[in-house]
């Protein structure tokens, strides 16, 4: 339903670092670490919950790999992959995960400014084409629509001033414009999950529909049935939105708690049945 910046030189939009042609061997040694501990991250969990030394371990190659080379987009997306792992599948502190999240939305930007400066293209032109000149750019805008939403989690009252529904808003339709299939359809998960929880606020996010909630949830389930965090957010917002279809709704939720956990999602996989069955009891009082 795929971390300190503070040793690096923050970009400028539209500034470009040096040539990394000296840092090439770290940046492909640091990404083969870390891509070997990534892959180990179910180490030791329960249930959905995992254990924070994998994940952090391979966060620190991540961040030898952006060292290495900031212009790397494949080390960039892979530290936001592993913020997000580390933020939402283990447990932390209130205060970590504020920093945690505050720092992945300052590398999505920056990330974001050197994609639009290199493509010279603006986000509001972004089509399929753009793909052939960077393959890797409806990822970077879904990983930075993932870090935008996960930090408007800690900041709530604050991301509905700052912008923060139109920011995600921009970013995921920029993922569905390029490539709707990206990660299991999770450019139209952002969209519905925005449409179903962001506050309707007038001269600020008027835009925001429930109806639009549930066809671009369902939209990401037709494109990826197996997902169990697509079964589950359908499900939520049609409780939230249209609790008539509480027989859909609980199809939904015995398809995702009983899902057998996809090989490389172990923890994630039982998290979101996790959240099913207790989704279901609540169900059942209604």
């Amino acid at each position: 339903m795929s971390v300190a910046l503070m040793a690096l030189v923050l970009l400028s939009a539209g500034a470009r670092p040096a040539p990394a042609a000296a840092g090439a061997p770290v940046l492909a040694e640091a990404l083969a670490a870390g891509d070997a501990l990534y892959a180990r991250r179910s180490a030791g969990a329960h249930g959905g919950t995992a254990q924070a030394a994998p994940i952090e371990a391979a966060m620190v190659q991540y961040r030898r790999a952006v060292s290495a080379d900031p212009r790397s987009y494949p080390a960039r997306l892979a530290l936001l992959r592993a913020m997000f792992f580390r933020g939402g599948f283990c447990e932390i502190a209130l205060k970590d995960q504020v920093r945690l999240f505050e720092e992945a939305k300052r590398l999505a930007d920056e990330t974001v400014r050197l994609l639009e400066a290199d493509l010279k293209i603006p986000r509001i032109a972004a089509r399929r084409e753009v793909l052939r000149r960077e393959p890797l750019a409806a990822e970077i805008y879904l990983w930075s629509a993932v870090s935008w939403g996960q930090w408007a989690t800690t900041h709530k009252l604050g991301a509905v001033w700052q912008g923060a529904a139109r920011q995600i808003r921009d970013l995921a339709q920029a993922v569905v414009d390029i490539e709707p299939d990206t990660l299991y359809g999770s450019g139209f998960v952002i969209l519905g999950r925005l449409h179903a929880e962001a506050p309707r606020v007038p001269m600020l996010t008027p835009w925001i529909s429930r109806e639009k909630a549930i066809e671009y949830l369902t939209r990401a389930l037709a494109i990826a049935p197996e997902s169990t965090s697509n079964m589950y957010f359908l499900a939520e917002a049609l409780l939230a939105i249209q609790p008539e279809r509480k027989r859909e709704v609980v199809e939904l939720l015995e398809r995702c708690a009983n899902a057998a956990p996809r090989p490389g999602l172990l923890v994630e996989d039982a998290h979101y049945a996790e959240e099913a069955r207790a989704l279901l009891a609540e169900a059942a009082k209604r």
